[in-house]
This record gives C-alpha cells, sequence and structure tokens, in this order.
C-alpha cells in the first residue's frame, strides 16, 4: 500500500467515478489507474469499486470506509507539509477559497485587497460553487476554506465559523408598480413574473419558504445561480427578484430600483467553514480575522475542536 494507490481512489471519486477523467487529472494512464487500485485491493482483501463493464458504478461499503481513511492520510500528510512551510516561511504559499458568486463579487474584493497588501508572496485561488459544492470541496481537503451560507446536507467533520448577514431587496425594474406601495406584501409579489435565486443557494430556499408559510404561490418563471444574471433579466423587464441587499448598487445597477423587504424574509448567516482536521497556516487565520476581528486564532482554535461551533465568537 502506498499513498499513490490512495490518491488514486480519492480522484477517481471526485471525478464522479470516471477512471478517464481521473487518469488525466493525475497525469497517468487509465490502465495505470486501474491497476493500482487492483493492487490496493488485493492487499486488503476486498472490493473498493462497484464495477460494470468497463465503467466504474459505485464504491462498495468496504470502499466508502477506505475512502474516509485515505482522504484522513492525505490530508494528515499535507498538514505535515503545512507545519514546515509555516516554520520555513509563513509569508508564502497557496490558499484556496472555495465560495459563492455573491459573496466573491460583493463581499470578498475589499478583503481580497488587504489580504494580497499584507501578503503578496501567498498565491491566492478562488473557487466558485453553491454551498453544497463549497463544503464538499473543503471536505475532500480541494479547498482550504469555504465562504457561503449553510448547505443542504451535513458536514459534521466541517467547523462552521459566523461571519454575515445577508438581508434581501426586491429588485424591480424602473416605474414598477410595486414602487407605488409604501409596504410590499409577499401577495404582491405573487401577482408579478419572478426570477429566484436556485434552491441551492440558502437565499432562494430563504425566499420560498416564506411564501408556503403563507401559503402563496409565486409566478416563478426562471431560477440561476449567478445575481447578475438575475439582474440582467430584471433590467430587461422579464420579472421582478429578491436579491441580497449587497447585490444591488444604485450608481451602478441603472435600470433597477430596490425596495426594502426585510420583513418579508428571513437574513441567512454567512460562515466561515473549516475542516476540523487541518493544520491552519498563519495566514489563513489571519484572511479568517480580516473576515471577522473577533475571530481570532485562539477562538478559531476552540471552533474547531468544539464538536458545534456555530455560536458567535
Amino acid at each position: 500500500m502506498n499513498l499513490q494507490q490512495l490518491r488514486y481512489l480519492t480522484e477517481i471519486v471526485e471525478q464522479d467515478l470516471n477512471l478517464t477523467k481521473a487518469a488525466q487529472s493525475l497525469h497517468t494512464s487509465q490502465p495505470g489507474v486501474s491497476r493500482q487500485i487492483r493492487l490496493l485491493e488485493e492487499e486488503l482483501g476486498v472490493d473498493l469499486l462497484v464495477r460494470q463493464g468497463n465503467r466504474i458504478a459505485a464504491l462498495t461499503e468496504p470502499g466508502r470506509s477506505a475512502l474516509e481513511i485515505a482522504r484522513r492520510v492525505l490530508r494528515d500528510i499535507d498538514n505535515l507539509r503545512s507545519v514546515g512551510a509555516d516554520a520555513a516561511n509563513e509569508t508564502q504559499g497557496n490558499l484556496v477559497i472555495a465560495t459563492t458568486h455573491a459573496h466573491a463579487r460583493y463581499l470578498l474584493i475589499p478583503v481580497v485587497r488587504r489580504f494580497q497588501l499584507k501578503y503578496p508572496e501567498v498565491r491566492l485561488s478562488l473557487r466558485q460553487g453553491n454551498p453544497d459544492q463549497i463544503v464538499q470541496w473543503v471536505s475532500a481537503g480541494e479547498a482550504d476554506m469555504g465562504v457561503c451560507t449553510a448547505p443542504t446536507i451535513a458536514t459534521p467533520e466541517l467547523a462552521r465559523l459566523p461571519w454575515y448577514q445577508i438581508s434581501r431587496c426586491v429588485l424591480v425594474p424602473e416605474r414598477h408598480p410595486l414602487l407605488q406601495k409604501k409596504r410590499i406584501s409577499l401577495k404582491d409579489l405573487s401577482h408579478y413574473p419572478m426570477i429566484n435565486l436556485d434552491k441551492s443557494f440558502a437565499g432562494g430556499v430563504a425566499v420560498m419558504s416564506a411564501f408556503d408559510a403563507q401559503k402563496i404561490q409565486p409566478n416563478v418563471v426562471l431560477s440561476a445561480t449567478d445575481a447578475d444574471v438575475i439582474k440582467a433579466f430584471v433590467a430587461s423587464g422579464m420579472g421582478i427578484a429578491t436579491l441580497p441587499e449587497i447585490a444591488f448598487d444604485a450608481k451602478r445597477d441603472t435600470g433597477l430600483q430596490s425596495i426594502q423587504a426585510r420583513h418579508l424574509f428571513s437574513p441567512s448567516a454567512s460562515y466561515v467553514w473549516l475542516h476540523r482536521q487541518q493544520h491552519l497556516r498563519g495566514f489563513t487565520s489571519e484572511f479568517i480575522r480580516m473576515l471577522c476581528a473577533d475571530w481570532t486564532r485562539p477562538k478559531i482554535d476552540l471552533a474547531l475542536r468544539t464538536p458545534d461551533s456555530s455560536s458567535t465568537p
């Protein structure tokens, strides 16, 4: 058994059980990947993969257990490297942040600017996805941290550090009839075509939950994962939208008007997500502190050791 075999197993899973893609990602041949997995199975005495001809259909039960252990071993190896890297140079390295489009576009820019000024030799990478994808990337070690609202899947291996409360507004084209109302209601909104955030985002869930609670059926004509795309459709006259207040800029978003809607929709909490088993490099904890000054390194370390770290620092 060797680390290469463990990497091959985890990469097969990361590539949705596609051997060809796994081999391409690993810069090796498909037969070579297959052979190493066979050798690992022979040594363990169990099948790790369910095979259907030349295709991998699923992981076996032992395969799922082996995957968890393999990820843990590879993470520990990365942690050892991080310890050495911190000791050798605390201001150089890579930081991969998984986040949503809205967070990257509307919240992270000033923080990234400050971070780059302080750590010019740290290579910063942003990986965009929905909350479920983000926490999966952090869980698999493909990202050092996640910044997003709560996912729909359970992630006990991750600690969540509360960061930001996202309130919502309703965006409408200029001269829209809703602008004449002093206080809008969900019933008012249901009279117009709506363009919503996808349900894989907390914002999309919160909006639909509010309508469901009052047994009102909204006229949703389109859903999307990108706030800027939604705003473009609203500006074109295709409908109205409920988006985070941070997504609207009166100077930039010409042709749109914002209507306050905090009384209609509960805010969504945004978190920093960290794997409990990862070694946190100094510049990673500093990025978190730049996001929220209350999250000092001792408090972050405590959160990583605490089963439920969703309380405020």
